[in-house]
């Protein structure tokens, strides 16, 4: 699975979609906020270009139009003609000037949600494997079958999670920051002083590491519990079909046997046990997630 960007939880989803087809326009988290852009700040010289091509159109299409109506057309039918041709011409050319200088919706989504996106450029590699972990196992919760009939509304997955994965993703931003900060401070002559101060950070470092490494795994135990519970309730609705195949043998068999209707029951019985013991562990491993206040 590639790592796909993360969004706050607050970022809409057009934003989210805006990914998916535009993904140029998205900027790192180091950069620049991008600026205001519009045809005429981006490309003045070809929007110019296209504005004057269209005006000289416009006139010079007028111009040609008139004359050939004045030739056929009472001089009355004509003026009304080619007045209103001329106000058509100078709206067009009008929506053409309000467009050029109002800001693609593209650009203006992205540029007012710099800071509440990562992307996989602001990762490195050993922050990008633990994110792909974790978004790994929030997909398989959230696309579950039983989340989706709402059999864990309690743990409010669709809530918390997305919650839960924003707070990994900035602090894996800010261990890939610090890594690289730690690499080239470091490149130089290596110094007793160089390393009092390195060592405690490089120590502080790896606990933070550690604990976030905790934490995804903290998530994968939940969608793995998530993903029992689910594979019990596909057994549960197979289970559905048992009436179908007892009559398919009473059909093909005359002698009746009651053996399999015993494992059926059985089977039945042990099968909503299970079902009821993997959704209360599902919710019992959801529960030592924090939960957002």
């Amino acid at each position: 699975m590639a790592m796909d960007p993360v969004f706050a939880p607050g970022v809409p989803v057009a934003v989210r979609r805006l990914y998916a087809d535009r993904p140029e326009l998205f900027v790192p988290a180091d950069a620049a906020r991008p600026k205001r852009q519009t045809s005429w700040s981006g490309t003045p010289a070809n929007t110019l270009g296209q504005l004057l091509v269209w005006v000289t159109v416009c006139v010079g299409g007028w111009i040609l139009a008139t004359i050939v109506m004045g030739a056929v057309l009472p001089t009355t039918v004509t003026i009304w003609v080619a007045t209103a041709l001329a106000a058509l011409a100078v709206l067009s050319t009008a929506g053409i000037l309000v467009k050029s200088v109002v800001e693609d919706r593209g650009h203006k989504s992205v540029r007012l949600q710099h800071g509440q996106y990562l992307l996989p450029a602001d990762f490195d590699e050993p922050a990008a494997r633990l994110l792909t972990r974790a978004q790994r196992a929030v997909k398989s919760v959230l696309e579950a079958t039983v989340t989706r009939r709402g059999l864990l509304d309690d743990m409010q997955n669709e809530l918390v999670l997305p919650e839960q994965l924003w707070d990994v993703a900035q602090v894996l931003r800010e261990q890939t920051v610090l890594r690289a900060r730690q690499r080239d401070i470091a490149r130089g002559m290596a110094t007793a002083e160089l390393d009092t101060v390195l060592g405690p950070q490089r120590r502080a470092l790896a606990l933070s590491v550690a604990a976030i490494d905790r934490k995804v795994a903290l998530l994968e135990q939940y969608a793995t519990r998530v993903q029992a519970a689910d594979a019990a309730l596909r057994a549960e609705a197979a289970l559905a079909d048992s009436d179908r195949y007892l009559d398919l043998l009473a059909r093909t068999e005359p002698l009746h046997n009651n053996t399999l209707l015993e494992n059926f029951t059985d089977e039945a019985t042990a099968l909503r046990e299970t079902f009821t013991r993997s959704i209360t562990a599902a919710r019992s491993a959801g529960k030592t997630l924090t939960l957002p206040e």
